[in-house]
């Protein structure tokens, strides 16, 4: 049966994430009980499975967002019920052996983007003969039309809106760890990116004008150097399904399949 989450469902339901080792995925549990309008739980003899969803807008359409998560062992025998006055609901599933398609289509969902994630576990690289230099609000304005230069393309294919990404989204996104944020620069202007993080390539892009020429290689092959020295053994990195370039580049660096997260949605 599906019902609310409460208290007392605490202990069980962190059980229930160390089983399936999503932690990582769903991240602090008290956050997700914090920031989510609806927990449900779908209960059969114990807690086999649970989903949350929170919204949000993009500045033209309203979200409804739900991450749901079912033991490997009772995937396809749940229902998944929602309430919302959004213009859609998405749903974040991580996929592994199973095609997720069926399930989708049969609450009437369709795809809309995917995110495969892969791992790196080899050395370090030879030094690259780019100049790097720590990020300065003063390169705010270069480097946020880097981002919408070299984004919109990509989200207007998937319908990922807004497809010129606004101020806001960039500071919340792209340099929400500005520390860790690098840059190559050519007489001031922004050549290419690369944002570390914990054992993650959170961004790295590189200005359309230089690509071509090496540079998303450099800053990547920087990045994962910065992440090595730091004793990270393992380094992971996400791209948006259907970027080619981004993804021939990752695999012949050494990067691995690890995980590929689908995205569907339901209009409302």
């Amino acid at each position: 049966m599906l019902r609310f989450y409460c208290e007392e469902d605490k202990g069980n339901l962190i059980k229930l994430i160390e089983k399936m080792e999503i932690k990582e995925g769903v991240g602090e549990l008290e956050e997700v009980i914090a920031n989510s309008q609806k927990i449900m739980l779908y209960d059969q003899n114990g807690i086999k499975g649970f989903s949350y969803y929170s919204t949000y807008n993009n500045d033209e359409e309203d979200i409804a967002q739900i991450s749901l998560f079912v033991d490997f062992d009772y995937r396809l025998s749940g229902k998944l019920i929602s309430e919302s006055d959004s213009d859609f609901v998405s749903v974040y599933m991580r996929v592994e052996s199973e095609n997720p398609i069926p399930f989708a289509e049969k609450m009437g969902f369709t795809k809309w983007w995917g995110s495969p994630e892969l791992i790196y576990r080899g050395g370090a690289f030879p030094k690259t003969d780019v100049e790097f230099v720590k990020y300065e609000e003063k390169f705010f304005e270069k480097f946020l039309k880097v981002v919408q230069d070299s984004y919109y393309e990509l989200h207007e294919i998937n319908d990922m809106k807004p497809y010129l990404a606004p101020e806001y989204s960039v500071n919340e996104y792209k340099l929400n760890n500005k520390d860790n944020v690098y840059l190559v620069l050519d007489n001031e202007e922004i050549v290419a990116s690369v944002t570390t993080g914990k054992g993650e390539v959170d961004n790295s892009m590189v200005a359309p004008s230089y690509q071509g020429k090496g540079y998303g290689r450099k800053a990547l092959q920087f990045g994962m150097n910065k992440m090595l020295e730091e004793g990270y053994k393992e380094i992971r990195i996400c791209f948006v399904e259907g970027n080619k370039n981004a993804e021939k580049l990752y695999t012949s660096i050494g990067f691995k399949p690890l995980h590929n997260t689908q995205v569907y949605r339901k209009f409302l």
